[in-house]
């Protein structure tokens, strides 16, 4: 009976993430007020394909596990969660962008699902981190717009990315072979994923409105001490994004090609240096160019992910029916060739269009903002979730080297969801900034008296 259900979800999966990726289409550019009747059905569909998603996969979860009864409790404390988050954004924030945040819902969805199949604990620290995510992202939006002075703190923001950095060598523990994490009163955290706001803010706040020659330089100098603390910390993937992120908002800030591609030159003779001195980076490539040759120590990742892509087929194993655990660090550096294998190829490709979307309206907000300190830091978040989707995706296809970076929303990492999900309420905000600038100018023009005529 349980395989029969198994092998029905396959399907019942695909049209779901057919008809969520539909109403986004749907929703895209539609007015964002309380009387649009169009997007509050579009919005309340959404909502029913997440927990329709969500219900399958834990029945199928309830049916394969022995341990029945954490499976329901958590089952039943995540539908909460959802509602209440729902609850609260329709509650005290009227105008907010509906489907950017049911977009995060649906990537986390399919988070708690495929990491409670891979590993209980694991799915459940992940359900607990991404409460207290969405607990920072809900707050955020009102300091965003209220707090005026954040543009002025430039310096302040770098102070802070550079502390955080430094302090890795004195505090900082060795996991997957880069030096990233500190452990305080058992709690861990990647200071790197912390970094990546504070570095956005300032150059946000230093470039939005000095984009001179030597202003670039002056802004440089320090972003590139950052990159280099990453480097030394064999963090490179993530050393790799701020540099991206750092050349996007130049060229963004100056509307000068030469910066970006410049820097694009640059950075290929920095992977270059990096290739030749770093025997790590040189595995990863030599992994990259032919799995095969060494498919039992370099290329053994890369080789099991490809095997689980391969196999899952168009409609993939089935929930519970893959070997996603014979990938190493499946849950956080892996977790796409998982769902690949158990959800199949078809709903892979729909998952990255859905990204794909996903970075759009984050893009489509900023360009509708008018300040541009704000179209810096929301370009600047655009920038970092577009770039690490196609990093971890096109490392675990192959299709480039192997970074070790995480999924937004969907890899498993406490620092990362925290920050994902705060990365989300900072444009949240600046998206609820413009939406009550944009009324209070409907409403002015509509209580300006009427010309009298002549």
């Amino acid at each position: 009976m349980l395989n029969a259900f198994i092998y029905i979800s396959q399907f019942i999966f695909i049209i779901l993430a057919i008809a969520f990726l539909y109403c986004c289409y749907k929703m895209y550019g539609l007015s964002y007020d309380a009387h649009n009747d169009t997007l509050k059905l579009l919005n309340k569909w959404q909502k029913i394909f997440i927990l329709s998603l969500h219900f399958f996969g834990f029945v199928i979860l309830l049916g394969a596990y022995e341990n029945k009864l954490d499976i329901i409790i958590l089952y039943i404390q995540e539908v909460l969660f959802f509602l209440l988050v729902w609850y609260i954004l329709e509650r005290f924030y009227k105008k907010t962008h509906l489907l950017l945040w049911n977009l995060t819902f649906y990537f986390i969805t399919l988070s708690f699902i495929i990491l409670t199949r891979i590993n209980y604990q694991v799915g459940e620290r992940q359900f607990y981190m991404a409460v207290l995510g969405y607990l920072i992202a809900l707050i955020l939006p009102k300091l965003i717009e209220k707090a005026a002075f954040l543009k002025h703190l430039s310096w302040v923001y770098m102070a802070i990315s550079l502390l955080l950095l430094i302090a890795v060598f004195f505090l900082g523990e060795k996991k997957g072979g880069a030096i990233n994490w500190i452990s305080i009163w058992g709690f861990s955290f990647q200071p790197s994923e912390v970094v990546k706001i504070t570095f956005i803010f300032f150059l946000a706040a230093y470039l939005y409105e000095k984009n001179r020659w030597i202003d670039i330089i002056i802004c440089g100098i320090p972003s590139l001490a950052l990159i280099i603390l990453l480097v030394l910390q064999n963090d490179l993937g993530t050393a790799l994004i701020f540099f991206i992120i750092f050349i996007t908002l130049v060229y963004l800030s100056t509307s000068q090609a030469i910066y970006f591609f410049g820097g694009l030159a640059g950075g290929s003779l920095g992977a270059f240096i990096a290739y030749r001195f770093f025997p790590h980076v040189k595995r990863r490539v030599v992994a990259w160019q032919n799995p095969w040759m060494d498919i039992d120590n370099t290329g053994y990742q890369i080789a099991h992910s490809l095997f689980a892509i391969g196999a899952g087929g168009w409609s993939g194993y089935g929930l519970t029916k893959g070997m996603p655990k014979s990938i190493p660090v499946v849950t956080m550096d892996f977790i796409f060739a998982a769902i690949s294998e158990e959800f199949g190829n078809i709903f892979s490709v729909i998952l990255i269009i859905t990204l794909i979307v996903f970075y759009i309206i984050i893009i489509h907000i900023a360009l509708k903002t008018e300040r541009r300190f704000y179209y810096l830091i929301a370009s600047g978040i655009g920038c970092t979730f577009a770039f690490q989707i196609f990093l971890i995706i096109g490392g675990v296809t192959n299709f480039i080297p192997i970074t070790g970076v995480t999924l937004p929303f969907i890899s498993y990492g406490g620092t990362s969801i925290l920050v994902s999900a705060s990365m989300v309420g900072i444009v949240q905000g600046i998206s609820n900034m413009q939406t009550s600038k944009k009324e209070g100018e409907e409403d002015d023009a509509k209580h300006q008296p009427k010309k009298q005529k002549a």
